[in-house]
């Protein structure tokens, strides 16, 4: 065992799954957990140090409450269908004591955990898709004690089968996870005040457990067809892991330097950052799905309460994912943003309504239905074409309906299609509005893509109602009432609605697809860029306005001192790149290399605010690599800064891509040239099909921009 951990140990891209977790209600660093699984997994596990609530996990805590099994996306969504299973022996009875860990030697990877004791004890576990099996050496007799809410097990004909029934949120009040369990030993289960304990004679037990959202039987067959070998579940998992790792290759081919005793900056810390984010990249969404005993692809609809075929995902913002996930995914890993596609047709068709955030089924956070972009993005770049046409309808059915369930659908649908713009007296106004505006560009250049001139000039119409809420004395988006008037005493600082997560400095500009109409009415590139340089050098002070306290993006912003962009959030995601549309690329990219070497670091305290399901660390995979989607749809990368030496990328139609960084020194913030395939370009934008088709990109470093 201890060679298989060690081998695990030896590969860099296997990354210590707890960075990031060190984050509080109050201060995100990530807001992580170290999750153990495989990708795009139904289940995963994770380390409890104190489960009283979802910031259940902490790495600087001793007290081992055991291994969690989770569904959780996020601390601020809170988890579903979990219990906690903790081995313990006789010596350390845990009714009266506590465990603790040693939280330097233990192992934290993707596909096993090694927690070792404070009293010598040792504890391993691993997962599969569905599966999992703790083994737990003890120098006496062997017990499990599991916890939970809502849990009920079982003893049957050697087994234990058992039923977990707890949620965040759901349609469905008896949303049921069904759990079968077993152990290579005899066993006694006691229920004692709620507390299930599996007491055995031995000193060493292997318990493997499988889950389902099906039925009893469908854990079962899930169980059965699940490797029952710890070491052979510790290759299976790998090897699904190794599939998405083994997509980049990064590697530091400077030769060293004398000034490099100056050097501030780790470089194979670097890596196994760039690592981790690819890491934190697969794993969600994830499946809601599974595939029953005829080989059928079914799951469990919690609104009609029944099971249906097709595929399922879950665990999902849109809102998040839309901007970097996403068409991360639509360059190395198409057959997966397919499979989600699928997914999201089938929850239309399920609901009436495209999906927003989904944990375990529509949760109704956050403004728009961004996977609007997630659908156009695809379809602009021939990803999941055979679903084009009803993808296209869903999305069109979607923009012009309202729902009883303010769960589902557009917020305030018919007064946007009435007066261009969502009045003051609802919710996140400005930011429901833009997010609409975007949403019908998506509508649009679908359209557009699959032959539907007409109606694409319609909604390509409709991406420009934004323009309504341009104040020209501020130059912000600025909230108006139902009687067309601005909101007096407007404060750029003020945060919290009309905006979201933010104030009008980090959501005035997020009309990703209308950059050159924002110039426009800002009257000259030379104006917007003033604005520009207004934002970054702005104090990083807040008012905390419509909020009723202080939120953790609020401090986030404040303590990184970067002026008014907030890396911290998707909102500012883009922010740095805007340079790009007042011909200063350079500036965008000095912004952005000073983010990468900056912001991000392999510790627990990984990143600059929410990693938020994948969204933050494609954003960080995406510039590390010198390109970055503005806007989803428009098929097209601005051009970036490399991080790296040389990234070679195995792409999803099949060619290798490589990224080599001449002269790649961390104070050499600047580009002097690009090359692709051999020739300088001047453009600083690359197309969707020039991208995967090429076969090297070169740039070369200077320490002053021109």
């Amino acid at each position: 065992m201890n060679s298989i951990i060690n081998e695990i140990l030896a590969n860099k891209k296997f990354t210590d799954t707890r960075i990031g977790t060190d984050s509080l209600r109050e201060f995100s660093n990530g807001n992580t957990l170290p999750l153990l699984g495989t990708p795009h997994g139904l289940n995963y596990f994770a380390v409890q140090t104190d489960g009283r609530s979802s910031w259940f996990f902490n790495p600087n805590e001793r007290e081992f409450q055991g291994f969690r099994l989770t569904h959780q996306p996020s601390p601020w969504m809170e988890d579903f269908s979990y219990m906690t299973i903790l081995p313990f022996s006789k010596d350390l009875d845990t009714e009266y004591q506590k465990v603790y860990y040693d939280t330097k030697k233990s192992t934290f990877r993707p596909i096993v955990n090694k927690i070792i004791y404070e009293s010598g004890e040792e504890a391993i576990i691993t997962a599969d898709e569905e599966a999992a099996i703790i083994n737990f050496k003890a120098d006496s007799e062997v017990s499990f004690k599991i916890s939970g809410p809502g849990i009920d097990f079982s003893q049957k004909d050697g087994k234990i089968v058992g039923e977990v029934i707890n949620y965040s949120g759901c349609e469905d009040e008896d949303f049921t996870m069904y759990v079968e369990i077993r152990l290579d030993c005899d066993f006694e289960l006691e229920n004692i005040e709620g507390y299930f304990y599996i007491k055995t004679k031995a000193r060493e037990v292997n318990l493997k457990l499988a889950s389902s959202f099906i039925s009893e039987g469908q854990a079962t067959y899930n169980y059965e067809k699940a490797c029952d070998d710890i070491y052979d579940m510790i290759g299976s998992a790998a090897s699904k892991w190794e599939d998405y790792l083994g997509i980049f290759d990064v590697e530091l081919t400077r030769e060293p330097s004398q000034y490099d005793q100056y050097e501030v900056y780790d470089r194979k810390d670097q890596v196994s950052m760039f690592y981790h984010c690819v890491y934190r990249s697969f794993l969600f969404p994830t499946k809601f799905y599974e595939i029953d005993r005829d080989g059928n692809e079914v799951h469990y609809n919690t609104l009609a309460k029944e099971v249906r075929t097709g595929k399922l995902y879950t665990n999902i913002g849109f809102w998040d994912g839309q901007k970097t996930l996403f068409p991360l995914l639509s360059l190395v890993a198409t057959k997966d943003y397919e499979d989600i596609l699928e997914g999201v047709y089938n929850s239309y068709k399920e609901t009436g309504f495209l999906p927003k955030w989904l944990s375990p089924d529509e949760r109704g956070l956050m403004p728009g239905t961004l996977v609007d972009s997630v659908i156009a993005d695809a379809i602009t770049k021939d990803i999941g074409s055979d679903l084009a046409d009803d993808l296209l309808k869903a999305m069109i059915d979607s923009s012009e309906k309202e729902s009883d369930d303010p769960h589902y659908g557009r917020y305030g649908a018919y007064e946007f299609r009435e007066n261009g713009y969502i009045s003051s007296d609802k919710h996140e106004s400005v930011n429901q509005t833009l997010d609409n505006c975007l949403s019908d560009f998506s509508i649009g250049v679908a359209a557009k893509k699959l032959g539907y001139d007409d109606l694409a000039e319609k909604y390509l119409n409709y991406s420009h109602n934004w323009t309504n809420l341009f104040d020209p004395d501020t130059k912000f988006l600025v909230e108006k009432d139902k009687n067309g008037k601005f909101k007096e005493n407007f404060d750029p600082y003020d945060w919290g609605s009309p905006y979201t997560e933010g104030g009008a400095y980090q959501n005035s500009y997020n009309m990703y697809h209308d950059f050159d109409k924002l110039v426009e009415l800002f009257g000259s590139k030379e104006a917007f860029k003033e604005r520009l340089d207004e934002l970054v050098n702005a104090d990083s002070n807040f008012n905390i306005g419509h909020y009723d306290c202080v939120i953790h993006e609020m401090l986030e912003v404040e303590t990184a001192h970067f002026g008014q962009v907030g890396i911290s959030n998707q909102p500012s995601f883009h922010l740095p790149y805007l340079y790009h549309f007042v011909d200063r690329p350079d500036l965008s990219k000095y912004l952005v290399k000073n983010l990468l070497l900056n912001y991000f670091r392999y510790d627990f305290k990984g990143y600059p605010g929410d990693e938020d399901n994948g969204s933050m660390s494609a954003w960080y995979i995406l510039s590390a690599l010198g390109i970055y989607p503005v806007c989803p749809g428009t098929s097209e990368y601005m051009l970036g800064i490399g991080l790296f030496d040389k990234v070679s990328i195995k792409l999803a139609n099949g060619n290798t891509l490589k990224i080599l960084v001449d002269e790649n020194y961390h104070h050499k913030k600047f580009v002097d040239t690009i090359k692709i395939d051999g020739k300088v370009i001047d453009e600083r934008k690359i197309s969707h099909e020039d991208f995967i088709n090429a076969k090297e990109i070169v740039y070369r470093l200077n320490i002053i921009g021109k």
